[in-house]
């Protein structure tokens, strides 16, 4: 890993992916739900922004179709699969660690909480910093 890298990690889907750009001090520059279908369109955009060599895809739902995709778009980015294993429940954490429940919603147990919107963005994020971790 060099000093300064900066990355793409997707949490694939069907129909719309978590996307995060992160950089190797876990720094989260970008992050959103995005469609599946725009997602080289995300990807093009960040890499006129950012020195982008790798991309980080989750290996859950839809993986393998969006990967063939990307390796068809950008050759020059290297791929690395990683393991998603609940990676979901650790997103509705850190969902609620940005976005903190109020009033009377801080009363219920966080494992009842369900953010009231997509959280893949965050699943992304944490598919980022664990290939960091594990990359040092």
């Amino acid at each position: 890993m060099t000093k300064d890298e900066i990355i793409i990690a997707i949490d694939p889907g069907v129909k719309k992916c978590g996307y995060a750009v992160v950089d190797s001090n876990l720094s989260v520059l970008q992050r959103e739900v995005t469609v599946t279908q725009k997602i080289v369109e995300s990807i093009k955009e960040s890499l006129r922004v950012y020195k982008i060599e790798k991309i980080v895809l989750g290996n859950g739902t839809n993986h393998k179709k969006i990967e063939e995709k990307l390796k068809k778009y950008f050759p020059q980015v290297k791929i690395i699969l990683i393991e998603e294993d609940f990676s979901t429940l650790e997103a509705r954490k850190k969902y609620f660690e940005v976005h903190p429940p109020r009033g009377i919603f801080k009363l219920i147990p966080l494992s009842l909480r369900v953010p009231p919107g997509y959280y893949d963005d965050f699943v992304a994020v944490l598919l980022a910093e664990k290939y960091f971790r594990n990359s040092c």
